[in-house]
């Protein structure tokens, strides 16, 4: 992959680090709004979304996600990337994708045991203020397998081929690169392809270098040398994982939906402020961010 820019998304909230972990955590409409704008002032140039009940618990109810979405576009000029993650089927999950119709939707191209409970460890929380939250991180945090079966991938990226909306595909563990090449040998995507590493999940790949380098290098083995790659990683790891993605030539994420703390005890105040520190590590090795019109370019999307 070659590059002239570092692309940095910033996701915003998420649907499973929780408001007992952190009172920075954007939940509310209006909250998602504002870290949303301050991140993409901050440098980020990709704003990656999920919606929330006014409870912090997810959602994917068109009414939340009109409650941010419509006033990023009008405030920013960022990319617009929504999650389609939450529902039982690809039409359930792309629901609110249809009707606000991000620059970007999100695929996760594999199914895996997901360690939910580590992500609680990990922020060092064990009290919650909240009976969602209660139940989620409490014993059935054991039971939790994330379901992206064929059927269900084939069907959304069917979907997004057919309303011309641009996908980025979350991949795990290195076998989900596998599945995508399994799809998109069917399919007719538009490129460049944009493949995102999701890394350090309990279930799937770690972040350690040597497994982001082994992805990278598969990924453009697979795919060819003009795949877009974006690296993040989970919990306090995930500035590190950003970092070491690029330095290897990757694009990176950072942001409140994967991880809250700076430091343990030390939780961000921000988007932006995690935003601030990659920028500013990224300046220390002269490493430039590309603003949004320069990372739609690098993305081919429209303008």
């Amino acid at each position: 992959m070659v590059k002239s820019k570092t692309i940095v998304t910033c996701a915003v909230t998420g649907a499973s680090l929780t408001p007992s972990m952190s009172s920075a955590l954007p939940v509310t409409g209006k909250e998602v709004a504002e870290q949303s704008i301050g991140a993409n002032r901050a440098g980020a140039a990709i704003i990656h979304l999920h919606a929330r009940n006014p409870d912090g618990s997810p959602t994917n109810a068109i009414d939340a996600w009109k409650e941010f979405v419509p006033e990023i576009r009008a405030e920013t000029d960022a990319i617009i990337n929504m999650s389609a993650s939450h529902g039982s089927t690809a039409e359930d999950r792309l629901e609110a994708v249809l009707a606000l119709r991000p620059d970007i939707a999100t695929v996760i191209v594999g199914s895996m045991n997901y360690g939910l409970f580590r992500k609680a460890e990990n922020q060092g929380v064990s009290t919650f203020n909240t009976e969602w939250e209660r139940k989620a991180f409490g014993p059935a945090a054991y039971e939790i397998v994330t379901s992206n079966s064929f059927a269900k991938i084939d069907r959304m990226i069917d979907i997004l081929i057919d309303q011309d909306i641009a996908m980025e595909f979350e991949c795990y563990d290195v076998g989900h690169l596998y599945i995508l090449e399994h799809h998109l040998n069917r399919k007719q995507v538009k490129r460049p392809l944009i493949v995102q590493f999701l890394t350090g999940i309990l279930g799937g790949i770690s972040s350690e270098i040597d497994n982001l380098l082994f992805m990278k290098r598969t990924t453009e083995r697979m795919f060819g040398p003009d795949v877009q790659i974006f690296t993040h990683g989970t919990g306090t790891g995930n500035i590190k994982a950003a970092t070491q993605g690029a330095l290897m030539g990757t694009h990176v994420r950072v942001g409140q939906e994967d991880n809250l703390f700076e430091f343990p005890g030390k939780p961000f105040a921000s988007n932006a402020a995690q935003v601030e520190k990659i920028g500013r590590i990224f300046g220390e090795f002269g490493i430039e961010l590309a603003t949004p019109a320069e990372a739609r370019g690098i993305l081919g999307l429209s303008s």
